[in-house]
């Protein structure tokens, strides 16, 4: 007899973005959540808010053109200040999230487990069982991490330099690099409990990639929006735990049944 129809899959890139969707929503709906969400984003919010205004009050206080300036380098430094300017809305909630993860991380793995348990109960109570990576390689992965994004933002502002195609081409550069980093920064929870290293999950990320994308892409926008992009990252997290839950496997190390 022939097989019954299976329905298609959509692409990687669609089920990413839809998962963080769902899972946005999930979290909004959820009570069990709502006290460890209020302390991530409390924090996430304050550091996020200091860091973007701080930066681009620096930026425009630096790069005002002088009255004698010619036009290609006024033309030049408005350039640099929208770019610039764009890049701190991108960049200071995800620096925000690297600190937090790095200060706190009991924070980002509450919230995350709260969402896991409301999704995948089994599984949560699998993960929250492991006896998780030590904290001094947890740490340094997350500063590794940071050190990495933050120079790669610098090489997407400098391009950003270049007159008209390297606006666009700065901006694209600094979505793609935020929407991937999201996404991995909401994953380190999972990495976290089954102690998972930086160079597996470099792998596992280089894997899941397209998916990933789709799934840190609308996450990064909307941390992006000055002032209430940060205050949601609880909800960003709880997405992450979707993610987990619906794309990925328990654990990645583990043989699968042939």
């Amino acid at each position: 007899m022939p097989e019954p129809h299976q329905p298609k899959q959509p692409r990687p890139f669609l089920r990413g973005f839809r998962l963080a969707l769902e899972g946005m929503k999930l979290a909004l709906h959820s009570s069990e959540i709502g006290t460890a969400y209020l302390k991530l984003a409390g924090a996430v919010f304050l550091l996020a808010l200091v860091i973007s205004s701080g930066s681009i009050w620096a930026l425009w206080a630096n790069t005002a053109p002088s009255p004698d300036a010619s036009v290609w380098i006024a033309v030049g430094l408005w350039a640099l200040r929208i770019v610039g300017s764009l890049v701190a809305l991108l960049v200071g909630p995800l620096l925000a999230i690297f600190t937090v993860n790095i200060v706190f991380p009991m924070f980002n793995k509450g919230v995350f487990l709260a969402g896991l348990r409301t999704i995948d109960p089994e599984r949560a109570a699998a993960l929250g069982a492991k006896p998780g990576m030590p904290l001094g390689p947890s740490i340094g992965i997350a500063i590794w991490r940071l050190i990495k994004f933050v120079t790669l933002s610098l090489c997407c502002l400098l391009v950003g330099l270049i007159p008209v195609v390297g606006t666009i081409a700065g901006t694209v550069g600094q979505a793609w690099l935020t929407a991937r980093t999201v996404a991995w920064e909401l994953l380190d929870p999972y990495f976290d409990c089954l102690d998972i290293r930086h160079a597996e999950q470099q792998v596992f990320v280089r894997r899941h990639q397209d998916a990933l994308l789709g799934f840190g892409l609308p996450i990064s926008l909307m941390l992006a929006v000055p002032i209430v992009g940060p205050l949601l990252f609880g909800l960003a997290q709880v997405a992450g735990a979707m993610f987990v839950a619906r794309e990925l496997p328990v654990d990645p190390r583990e043989r699968r049944p042939a």
